[in-house]
């Protein structure tokens, strides 16, 4: 990854882990499954991050390539207009959280849940010219949402459960089956960004180089994909079985490598132009 790009993946990790999150602590308190408590601190999670996303976003020029790769600059005002829209509801999210005032949270986190995917798609529509399709890579930033924040989300629950002793593990697996839903999602979408051809293959140091010889790919694909399917399994069992230190303890582990994937795969992504 070149330095001129290191802004952009920063940007979409920070998206997907807030929007991921603020889904994923929306639909487990409109089940009734956790606490007021652990919906607290999931709002303080969703807000710093949709602060820190908005912030790099007012860092970034407006410009149609980064060291060769394109960018659709013209999606860049719409995709800012939206991300202050989540930060909106961001707020009002933890008002209403904090402030007991469960409709408007609900409220507050659908509305704000729904923006997050508006985001991702103007975000995939800013960034995604030279991938092998638009459509294909809003699904990787979606499916990467889904992972990084059921991840986030299930850990968190893990913490509160150690707490207490008397909750109910069911969210810890559910949480953890979201995570192995959307990383199968997301191999299926790294194999056809692996062997379908770019559009547009940018014009920099990483282009030369074949996806099969770039050892940033296998590293994305044992790191990013197969050992966090592994570990986020063995969390699930771990949760069964009430082990729920254990299957926290997993989830950290799952939680750092999906990040160290996502990173790789943008890497990849503005160097070679392959969505994986």
């Amino acid at each position: 990854m070149n330095a001129a790009s290191l802004p952009y993946t920063v940007l979409v990790l920070l998206v997907e882990l807030a929007v991921g999150s603020l889904a994923m602590v929306t639909v487990f308190d409109a089940r009734r499954q956790v606490t007021t408590g652990y919906v607290k601190a999931g709002a303080m999670f969703v807000l710093p991050l949709a602060l820190l996303a908005l912030w790099t976003v007012s860092t970034l020029e407006a410009r149609a390539e980064i060291d060769g790769y394109a960018l659709a600059d013209g999606w860049l005002r719409p995709f800012t207009g939206v991300l202050v829209a989540f930060l909106a509801c961001s707020t009002v999210y933890v008002a209403a959280a904090f402030g007991q005032r469960r409709r408007a949270s609900m409220v507050s986190g659908v509305a704000g849940s729904a923006v997050g995917l508006l985001c991702l798609a103007l975000l995939a529509g800013f960034l995604g010219g030279p991938a092998w399709s638009s459509v294909g890579l809003v699904l990787s930033f979606v499916a990467s949402t889904a992972v990084l924040g059921g991840a986030l989300m299930a850990m968190t629950w893990g913490h509160w459960y150690l707490t207490s002793g008397r909750l109910p593990k069911e969210p810890m697996e559910q949480m953890a089956l979201v995570v192995l839903v959307a990383l199968g999602v997301q191999a299926v979408l790294v194999l056809a960004g692996a062997v379908l051809p770019a559009r547009a293959v940018p014009a920099s140091d990483g282009a030369g180089i074949e996806l099969v010889a770039n050892p940033a790919f296998w590293l994305r694909v044992g790191v990013g994909l197969l050992f966090p399917i592994g570990v986020t399994w063995l969390a699930f069992k771990s949760a069964q079985i009430r082990g729920m230190m254990s299957a926290t303890g997993l989830l950290y582990i799952a939680l750092g490598a999906v990040l160290a994937g996502e990173v790789l795969a943008r890497g990849l992504l503005f160097t070679t132009g392959n969505a994986v």
